[in-house]
């Protein structure tokens, strides 16, 4: 994908909310594989330029700034402030999909912005046409006359603004949908049914302690096959069984292999102790 592609690429995949300027500077700090020119400032210029030449993107004025995207590891248990709430657009005329906090509150300003630029600071956003945010989702490869449900479609909009990091289904489900699993698997149901995204085992250690096992939902163009610690430890233990009579043994003998297994890393690894 050419320099001018990423970035349209990544003003599609936050979404309808649209992408402010320094947001949309974190992400092609950010973005993989590596952004292919220096993000100084004769290049953010050049970069402006592409996008205010570009038909297929609007500009918009919020009624107030929005915070920049805070970036997170899925895997750490850092917490991070997610700056997009959900409000699922309706059904209306001009087939818009997806979910934006300030859809009818927000003025567009495209005319203003290719005429003459002035200072919107972080009220100002850019926003993908409908086409062009869906390809974005669903991939060159799929129909893009493919039709879903407003709810759907959001929580395919959701997931491809996580890009690699993807989403977790608890957090569909406990707090942004307000909905039960049995619900958001009807959601789900028909992005898994096109083969939009693809569904992992995820375990999550709460702040009580406890572990809590979900789904990891990522965009199939982001997906990455990351084992959990289980599917390792599950692998570890057919392999230990792979070399006995008929792959069966005692857990007692299995403890013990455990045990010297242990103190042998121990050794080995004294000195770094």
């Amino acid at each position: 994908m050419d320099p001018l592609s990423t970035v349209v690429d990544e003003v599609a995949l936050e979404g309808l909310d649209g992408i402010t300027i320094p947001t949309l500077w974190i992400r092609l700090g950010t973005v993989q594989p590596k952004f292919p020119l220096k993000l100084d400032e004769l290049t953010k210029e050049f970069i402006w330029k592409s996008l205010v030449n570009n038909r297929d993107l609007r500009f918009y004025e919020l009624p107030q700034e929005r915070p920049d995207v805070q970036l997170f590891n899925r895997y750490s248990a850092d917490d991070y402030k997610d700056i997009y709430s959900l409000h699922v657009i309706p059904e209306n005329k001009d087939g818009i999909q997806g979910s934006c906090n300030f859809f009818k509150e927000r003025k567009d300003i495209t005319k203003q912005i290719r005429s003459m630029f002035f200072g919107y600071g972080r009220k100002l956003v850019i926003v993908a046409s409908q086409a062009v945010r869906f390809r974005a989702l669903i991939g060159a490869e799929n129909d893009p006359d493919l039709k879903m449900s407003n709810d759907s479609y959001c929580v395919l909009e959701r997931v491809g603004r996580a890009r690699w990091q993807g989403e977790l289904q608890s957090n569909l489900h406990n707090g942004l949908f307000s909905s039960d699993a049995r619900k958001l698997h009807y959601l789900r149901k028909p992005l898994v049914k096109h083969d939009l995204i693809t569904l992992q085992p995820f375990s999550l250690r709460l702040k009580s302690g406890q572990q809590q096992h979900t789904l990891l939902l990522l965009l199939k163009r982001f997906h990455l096959n990351r084992r959990t610690k289980y599917d390792k430890m599950m692998e570890y233990v057919s392999d230990f069984l792979q070399q006995f009579p008929g792959q069966f043994t005692t857990v007692d003998a299995f403890k013990q292999h455990l045990v010297s297994h242990v103190q042998i890393y121990l050794l080995l690894n004294v000195d770094s102790l």
